[in-house]
């Protein structure tokens, strides 16, 4: 059977083969889905959610909410158990035979072939073949997905747990000298939920260097620090006691000052990543050339005219980045197609910043109309309000309304989306006393190598966290310097080694003779200003109670990006929530890495994450591909009776996504491509005004029968949880488009119609797309289980992801039928 037709294929269905095909689906092109296995998700499809009491931001249940919508899609073909066979080049495209024996011609090719995980027998001093006790974090993620560790312990109630962190990452030996980004986060996330579920656990994490990147990873490292050990200094050999069979680790004891040997009851290999067995066979057959390590991620790799590549067939990345990479390879398909849109969104910029400025012009030379409130060169298509202020951000999605403040004039201007990248604040060296005369790196980083002081030395992490830039800059300006002769030292509490060739700088500039000093904590170092420059004392953190002093001409110190009035200002205009370090946007992961819970509304630059300029062009990237195909309306269903409205306010109030607004007339409407159709308005209007034409209590109510336990069932986390399941008959589940849709109206009349009990399922606290309706959802629960004749176990309220069928399935096996 041959497929002709304008299409594109897609080898890989994982998130971001999934993501590149819905995005080109919905500008309704063909698109030809290829997956080697028997079921779409890829690696993401067999890992376990991480919420312990809210969630956090694992990325893991996105798998199977975009594997739901991905089969339903009708311009999705899905091959699976299906690979390439053949291909050969027809004019504009290409002819492409599967192994199932069908041909598509496709006009362009997206490479998602996702990742194998490194098998560690390679080190065999780690007893990955010889001890069951030794396991990867693969399989920790199998075995917390199907609620089987308990078992697989024992009688263990407080386990010894070790997690070895680089395993197959940062390796020069086996030439793999890069770092797979993702691992560290999942050790640390892994940690927090074996914590949840054993709180006698004793776990340590033995690391490189911790590699808190990313939003929240921070924080949660903080947390751990104070429940767990975080040990510096990976274990090179895992032996046996010959007496109790036990796992023993050899490591240093920092207060011994000695080598000992302590004893594990599990260890947990967090491995690297490995490019995917059928990338290595499909690079010949698509004449694509990866780098050494099987990658696309450095300039020495090439495609072939008319292929793409997304996800971690790119390079090691998490989740939200694979799915980001899905949607801008598929935007760059797409305007090579020729679909790209022939009127381009106004975008308003927010921000006076260095980051701000690039954003800007990105826009205009795609075509934007652009405004920035910033400081800057205007050019075509480009307008800097300089010096001005907003006072206010009205509307939604395509129809934003901003007052603004300039010279003491006060305008008005319209934009279809704003892009939110406030500059932060920085705390430099100048803030601390003992700091005083030390040199910001960014300024240091300006004077020619020739010009440097003879003895430098840079420190890292001392009063703020590092951050990428910070560690980058720090790295290329030390090597700099140590080639023109100088005598450089860092001195770091650990090294970022982010990005493709993160690791082989960190070799390169300790091959080229720089010197590298690692302490554990603040008081750890004492710095005396001199008549020369510096003298530093410290205690050396791999030389176990040994001092270290030096001298310097001069101090170097980064400066970090802190938050600020800027970003306070915009997170109150705007109607966002901040994270927990108190920068912008929410940690959501149904709305990152740049997206808001409102439409139009998009986040950029260090004012919401610690990105570097790598991380800022695939930011810009990422919002040009959803400012130029934003997929086709979504109709919800929900409309305002104006009839019946009573001009309340409370749905301009209470929509989460701002997709109410007042019209001319000064009565609520609702923006359709604006709204998320989570049905709050319809449960929490005094006046019913509010309609749906398929989520009414009515309408629900009616699908249960008597005498039945009736699951309401969130559509995107609890119902698809209980997709695969079979169902016992008393248990009638009926999906709802959110948790809080299932107001105490809809509870109560069920009740009244005989349900023996209803069961309220949905997101995890912090993982709901429409922010807070799980705790809504929940509240009211709890509101019903208070009122007179209701029994508390008449009504409960369960938090469950769409990756946590067991979990789903032990809700219902513990439900007793009233």
């Amino acid at each position: 059977m041959t497929h002709s037709s304008d299409s594109v294929l897609v080898l890989g269905g994982g998130i971001a083969g999934m993501a590149a095909a819905q995005t080109l689906g919905d500008s309704n092109v063909q698109v030809h889905l290829v997956e080697a296995a028997d079921h779409l998700g890829g690696n993401a499809a067999s890992w376990a959610c991480m919420a312990t009491d809210e969630c956090r931001q694992c990325g893991a249940c996105l798998a199977d909410d975009m594997v739901h919508q991905t089969g339903g899609h009708t311009n999705i073909s899905v091959h699976l158990n299906t690979t390439l066979d053949r291909l050969e080049k027809t004019g504009d495209g290409f002819a492409a035979r599967l192994t199932s024996g069908e041909t598509v011609t496709p006009g362009r090719i997206i490479l998602a072939t996702g990742f194998t995980p490194f098998d560690p027998s390679v080190l065999s001093s780690l007893q990955f073949d010889n001890q069951d006790k030794v396991i990867t974090t693969a399989r920790l993620n199998q075995m917390l997905k199907a609620e089987t560790l308990s078992d697989f312990l024992g009688n263990i109630t407080q386990p010894k747990i070790a997690f070895i962190q680089c395993v197959g990452s940062r390796n020069r030996k086996l030439d793999r000298d890069f770092c797979s980004q993702v691992c560290c986060k999942i050790s640390l996330r892994h940690s927090d939920k074996l914590l949840h579920l054993l709180p006698d656990a004793d776990i340590t994490l033995y690391h490189m260097d911790l590699q808190t990147i990313g939003k929240e990873t921070r924080c949660l490292a903080a947390d751990l620090s104070t429940r767990m050990t975080l040990a510096q200094g990976v274990p090179a050999e895992i032996l046996t006691d010959p007496d109790t069979g036990r796992l023993r680790v050899v490591v240093e004891d920092p207060d011994a000052g000695t080598r000992v040997a302590r004893n594990f009851d599990l260890v947990v290999l967090s491995i690297g990543m490995s490019p995917s067995d059928e990338l290595n066979r499909l690079a010949g057959q698509l004449n694509v050339r990866p780098n050494h390590w099987g990658f696309f991620n450095t300039p020495d790799a090439s495609l072939a005219d008319g292929i793409h590549v997304a996800g971690c067939a790119a390079g090691p990345k998490d989740i939200l980045g694979s799915r980001q990479e899905g949607w801008t390879a598929a935007a760059a398909v797409l305007r090579e197609l020729g679909h790209d849109p022939a009127q381009k969104a106004d975008v308003l910029v927010w921000g006076d910043g260095p980051k701000a400025d690039p954003i800007a012009r990105s826009l205009a030379e795609n075509g934007h109309t652009t405004v920035c409130f910033g400081r800057g060169e205007a050019a075509d298509g480009l307008t800097f309000m300089d010096p001005g202020k907003i006072l206010s951000v009205d509307g939604t999605a395509g129809r934003f309304t901003v007052r603004y403040e300039q010279e003491g004039g006060r305008n008005t201007l319209t934009c279809r989306a704003i892009i939110a990248a406030p500059a932060p604040e920085y705390r430099t060296a100048a803030d601390q006393a003992a700091l005083s005369g030390a040199l910001d790196l960014t300024a240091f980083a300006r004077i020619p190598a020739g010009q440097l002081p003879e003895q430098i030395a840079i420190l890292l992490d001392y009063f703020t966290p590092e951050t990428k830039a910070g560690s980058r800059l720090a790295l290329n300006k030390a090597l700099e310097a140590r080639n023109a002769g100088r005598k450089i030292t860092v001195i770091m509490n650990k090294m970022l080694v982010h990005g493709a060739q993160g690791q082989q700088m960190y070799d390169q500039a300790r091959k080229a003779g720089v010197k590298f000093l690692r302490y554990n904590a603040q008081k750890d170092i004492q710095i005396q200003k001199t008549d020369t420059g510096f003298s530093l004392t410290l205690d050396e953190a791999t030389l176990p109670g040994t001092s270290v002093t030096l001298h310097c001409d001069q101090l170097v110190v980064p400066a970090a990006p802190v938050p600020g009035p800027g970003i306070d200002n915009a997170a109150r205009l705007l109607r966002q929530e901040k994270d927990r370090e108190g920068f912008l946007q929410s940690p959501n992961v149904r709305h990152r890495l740049t997206h808001s819970p409102r439409k139009g509304i998009y986040f950029a630059g260090p004012a919401h994450d610690d990105v570097d300029d790598t991380d800022l062009s695939a930011e810009l990237d990422g919002i040009m591909a959803d400012l130029d195909f934003p997929g086709p309306a979504q109709n919800t269903g929900v409309e305002i009776n104006q009839k019946k409205c009573a001009q309340c306010l409370t749905c301009l109030r209470i929509c989460p996504h701002q997709a109410i607004f007042l019209n001319a007339k000064d009565r609520p409407e609702i923006v359709p491509n604006a709204c998320f159709g989570c049905h709050l308005c319809v449960v929490n209007c005094p006046a019913l005004a509010i309609e749906s034409a398929s989520c009414t209590p009515d309408r629900i109510a009616a699908q249960a029968e008597k005498g039945q336990v009736v699951v309401l069932a969130c559509q995107r986390s609890a119902a698809l949880a209980a997709g695969s399941l079979a169902l016992p008959d008393p248990i009638r589940l009926i999906s709802v488009p959110c948790a809080s849709s299932a107001g105490v109206n809809l509870m109560l009349k069920l009740l009244v119609n005989g349900a023996a009990k209803v069961i309220v399922a949905g997101c995890h606290d912090g993982n709901c797309r429409s922010m807070n309706g799980s705790t809504k959802a929940r509240k009211e629960v709890s509101r019903l289980q208070t009122l007179p004749g209701i029994t508390p176990d008449q009504v409960t309220w369960h938090s469950v992801a769409a990756n946590e069928p067991q979990r789903f399935a032990r809700i219902i096996s513990n439900t007793r039928i009233l």
